[in-house]
């Protein structure tokens, strides 16, 4: 499997040095349990306003958010493009009080259940959509 760190200098001074290895096993772990190949997956650390332009050109929604997803599955393996906005993440993560590294992996995580076919877009999907990431973070902290 490819994973892809894009501008990851924006963020990786504030992360621990395990940090993309159990993002490649968390990977690697939901497309197991999806049963998707492992593809490239690409990750981006985008500001508030790269995020934003992004959000309204592809998705016409204009607002800020902290992740958005593009996907494509070919021959069932997973391809995946993780934008995520690394001020919101800090942002979050303070306002949460939990560290950088599990909102990011949080991040990482939710981007890649969407890519995976997962939505969030009710009240129901959204807590079950919770419950899939704490599982992840969980099974990560446990086994990672």
């Amino acid at each position: 499997m490819a994973i892809i760190f894009n501008n990851f200098n924006k963020i990786s001074s504030l992360l621990s040095e395990n940090f993309y290895n159990n993002i490649k096993n968390i990977i690697s772990k939901i497309l197991n349990d999806y049963r998707f190949k492992e593809g490239k997956i690409s990750i981006n650390w985008l500001n508030d306003n790269e995020l934003l332009e992004i959000n309204k050109n592809f998705l016409a929604h204009d607002y800020y958010t902290d992740v958005i997803s593009f996907s494509e599955i070919k021959d069932n393996y997973l391809f995946a493009e993780i934008l995520i906005s690394y001020e919101r993440l800090i942002e979050n993560a303070k306002i949460l009080n939990q560290l950088i590294d599990e909102e990011a992996t949080r991040l990482i995580i939710h981007g890649i259940l969407h890519s995976c076919g997962e939505i969030d877009s009710d009240d129901i999907s959204k807590e079950y959509m919770r419950a899939k990431e704490d599982y992840y973070i969980k099974y990560l902290k446990k086994f990672g």
